[in-house]
């Protein structure tokens, strides 16, 4: 079968079927090596990895531990969220591209098939119910069922006809510092201001990634990224205190809008894991546990796709559903505590006072 993607989601469904005895491809269109602002990890990732046989590899990583968030928001003195009571122990803070690289290959070590610098030009089912997934090398991969792992670009669903309900217009604003003693840096850190918030987290082993979360018309208006340095000293006096060093790259724009996939029907054996399915604002977590979690229950799909059972399908999409909801519910309830700025446009969408 086709995976497609090598994120955490893609790596570890192509990893679960392998172990399995399934023949699978994973097709990646980078190398690892692109520019990636770090990620800081859940405690609830440890059993995740463990049950995935990759925690050893994880490790040898050289993660960075982490002790919980400590957050500016909705007033001027910081709070701690700590992870000291948290049964998992600490969380992690890792280099994003490491740790994919680590999974893709974990799933190569299972049997699956990588293909990196492969890019999917598009994907169609003949008559034979079996899936042609075209590359831009002109490669066909011929699958029964196909998995989309693209992230939040949804890029094989949306081929597929499905559509995506968009909840926000978030971007990431994103500088990376290097040459930072980041031994003290124990935590995530999120300060907020009238267009936005700062998020800022170590990046093992000596960078600091420093993010500036708004929305993309708010970016362009007012011409953020080119006033990048002097927006955090004058609103983020903690983040401006962590952001030392030399700027390694950026300031770069990424998407970071949140959105839940909506697919046309469930007759097809196809579905979508991690942000490709469900992409959540980061300011209630990283998406990779969820990542990981969707991986799992994918792979125990399969075999009934493979039998012909599609049925499956509608409890999976409910149970996402499901995940969305809360997901919804408790942003709302994040963004109802800062209200310092309730005329700021960015802050009136959170509040339901803008559209």
């Amino acid at each position: 079968m086709a995976v497609v993607g090598a994120g955490p989601s893609g790596s570890a469904t192509a990893r679960r079927l392998a172990l399995e005895g399934h023949r699978v491809v994973l097709l990646e269109r980078s190398d690892f090596r692109g520019p990636r602002a770090g990620e800081s990890l859940a405690p609830e990732v440890r059993p995740l990895l463990t049950e995935l046989g990759v925690w050893d590899g994880f490790m040898g990583l050289g993660p960075l531990v982490s002790y919980g968030t400590r957050s500016v928001w909705g007033g001027s003195d910081p709070l701690t969220q700590s992870y000291v009571m948290n049964r998992h122990g600490c969380g992690w803070h890792v280099d994003r591209c490491a740790f994919d690289r680590m999974l893709a290959f974990a799933a190569r070590s299972a049997g699956a098939e990588l293909l990196e610098n492969t890019s999917v030009v598009g994907c169609d089912r003949p008559a034979d119910d079996r899936w042609l997934v075209r590359t831009a090398g002109g490669g066909v991969v011929r699958s029964r069922v196909l998995i989309d792992a693209t992230g939040r670009a949804a890029a094989v669903a949306r081929r597929l006809g499905a559509g995506r309900v968009l909840f926000d217009r978030h971007v990431g604003i994103t500088v990376l510092c290097g040459g930072v003693d980041v031994s003290g840096e124990g935590y995530v850190c999120v300060e907020t201001m009238p267009s936005g918030w700062w998020y800022s987290a170590p990046v093992p082993p000596s960078g600091m990634a420093v993010v500036l979360m708004t929305d993309g018309d708010i970016c362009r208006r007012e011409s953020l990224p080119a006033r990048w340095p002097d927006l955090l000293s004058s609103t983020a006096p903690v983040t401006a205190n962590r952001a030392k060093g030399m700027v390694a790259w950026g300031p770069r724009v990424f998407p970071a809008a949140s959105h839940r996939l909506h697919r046309p029907d469930h007759t097809a054996p196809w579905l979508a894991v991690g942000d490709a399915a469900l992409t959540v604002d980061p300011v209630t977590g990283s998406g990779v546990t969820r990542a990981l979690q969707t991986a799992r229950t994918a792979a125990t799909l399969v075999p009934a796709l493979l039998a012909g059972d599609t049925g499956v399908l509608s409890a999976y999409e409910n149970e996402l559903d499901t995940t969305c909801d809360t997901y919804l519910h408790n942003r709302a309830a994040v963004y109802a505590m800062e209200n310092r700025w309730p005329d700021a446009l960015f802050w009136r969408r959170r509040t339901g006072s803008a559209s």
